[in-house]
């Protein structure tokens, strides 16, 4: 400076430069941080001006209590140890490099795996921690879309048809020449559907050595089934086992005498539906026998609820001309069977999980098994009404019920009726899963899961198919008292495939 106490024109230029130096590092990154793996300062986590300088360490007195991440607390520069934790809160330290804060102790063997693998530069910024909050830096959740098949229920044949001209005597019954059956008679292809299984989780600890989670899954409704009409001149029918003779037979509306040809028939319908429901939940406590580095062994206990709702039902309708053939007044008949069974098994569980990392990659192993009850609602009914349609002096309709009688074709009073029952159950689960790291807090994932279940109850088992038929609405019942309801169990099965999504908060 001279004596006017002025700079100089050099120092003028001295200052602007330094300024502008200052300037340019700054806006490379105000806290340090290399921009990429080639940067001068990522060779050993030091700038320039500090290079004997020791690795950086945050002082005792500014380190959070125990048990809480520091690469998840806010800044440190706040100076308030007390108040360090909020909720969402940016929890970027002053570390001018990551490697400061990653510590397997504070963090799962996963991230720990990742930003250990060789893809990794091992002094960068993980900008995933940016949306960590301190409170839930141990929650996690997971999103699994499942492709899964389940075993099959099994039905008797419910619907036939024979050509038309087939002899009255002949007409639906099974075993005659020409009838074809249209729905059952054997096993309904346990059709591959999609659905959906989600869990979230808590662990006890940073390092996820216990914890705490809950799931639900669910497979979309599987249907089965059909309508069918005479359209093209064919005869339908149900067909059943006479209870009397044991002789195959069917019933056909109207009364066979009438065969082959009956101007007075209108139409003729049958239509079969079945449907099958399979859900699941469970809640597990986790407890580490295994706390390697970069494996973990698992022992799993809890409650495990599963679900199966089986529905079938069928219905044959026959519209009929009372009166001049084609025209009015017209009698619509029409019978419905109804089988409905719930199955809900509740019990304990228990199993082994083993989960590997290596680099982004890892490998989950599941074994599991449980023991408790089935509880089995089943629900059977039949119903034969018959509803008279007359036309009126202005062109209009008029629709009557002219009868409403218990009893369908299968479904008969004999075997209808709710009952509920129980039996004792085992299920259990085996799972294979491959998964890689996108990021430090998000896996993908594709595996392969199968569930078995040692006692449930299908609506197709709970079909008697031998009928007494002087107890066709609106007979009275004479004889044997068929069909009989008699509760039929199996095991069930569901498989496939699992991709899915974990999130680490």
């Amino acid at each position: 400076m001279n004596r006017t106490g002025r700079l100089p024109r050099r120092g003028w230029v001295a200052l602007v430069a330094a300024l502008a130096l200052t300037a340019a590092r700054a806006a490379e990154d105000p806290l340090g941080y290399p921009a990429s793996a080639t940067d001068p300062t990522a060779a050993d986590g030091r700038g320039e001006a500090d290079s004997a300088a020791e690795p950086f360490s945050i002082p005792d007195q500014l380190r959070p209590r125990g048990g809480v991440d520091p690469a998840r607390a806010p800044p440190f520069e706040d100076g308030d140890p007390e108040h360090r934790l909020s909720w969402f809160e940016e929890p970027f330290g002053p570390s001018p490099c990551d490697r400061n804060l990653v510590d397997p102790a504070w963090m799962g063997p996963g991230e720990y795996a990742y930003h250990k693998s060789p893809g990794q530069c091992w002094c960068t910024r993980d900008h995933t921690r940016m949306f960590r909050m301190g409170y839930m830096g141990t929650l996690w959740s997971s999103v699994e879309l499942l492709l899964w098949a389940t075993s099959a229920d099994s039905f008797p044949a419910l619907a036939t048809a024979s050509p038309a001209g087939t002899p009255p005597a002949a007409a639906g019954i099974l075993g005659q020449p020409g009838t074809g059956t249209l729905f059952g008679g054997g096993d309904a292809l346990g059709t591959m559907r999609p659905g959906g299984r989600f869990t979230v989780g808590v662990w006890f600890d940073p390092r996820q050595l216990d914890g705490i989670e809950a799931s639900y899954l669910e497979l979309a409704l599987a249907r089965h089934g059909g309508t069918w009409g005479n359209a093209s001149g064919a005869i339908l029918a149900r067909p059943y086992v006479d209870a009397v003779t044991g002789a195959n037979a069917a019933v056909v509306v109207p009364a066979p005498g009438a065969f082959p040809a009956d101007p007075a028939l209108l139409s003729q319908s049958i239509q079969v539906g079945s449907t099958s429901l399979f859900n699941g939940a469970e809640v597990l406590l986790r407890h580490s026998l295994v706390c390697d580095l970069f494996h973990r062994r698992y022992l799993v206990g809890g409650y495990r609820y599963f679900g199966l709702i089986d529905r079938l039902g069928v219905t044959q309708t026959n519209v009929i001309s009372t009166g001049t053939p084609g025209g009015y007044p017209q009698l619509a008949i029409g019978s419905r069977d109804q089988f409905d069974v719930v199955n809900q098994f509740h019990g304990g569980e228990f199993g082994l999980i083993e989960r590997w990392w290596h680099h982004r990659w890892g490998l989950m192993a599941t074994g599991k098994v449980g023991f408790g009850g089935t509880g089995i609602s089943s629900a059977v009914s039949g119903l034969t009404r018959g509803t008279q349609t007359v036309l009126n002096a202005d062109g209009t309709t008029t629709a009557t019920l002219v009868s409403s009688t218990p009893g369908g074709v299968l479904a008969q009073p004999t075997n209808s009726g709710n009952r509920w029952s129980s039996a004792f159950a085992a299920v259990g689960e085996v799972g294979v899963a491959l998964d890689y790291a996108l990021l430090p807090q998000l896996r993908c994932s594709v595996g392969y899961t199968c569930i078995w279940w040692s006692q449930v109850a299908r609506a197709g088992a709970q079909i008697d198919p031998a009928v007494n038929p002087t107890q066709f609405p609106p007979g009275t019942l004479a004889g044997p008292a068929a069909p009989a309801f008699q509760l039929q169990t199996t095991d069930f099965w569901a498989q496939g495939l699992t991709l899915g999504l974990e999130y680490v908060f």
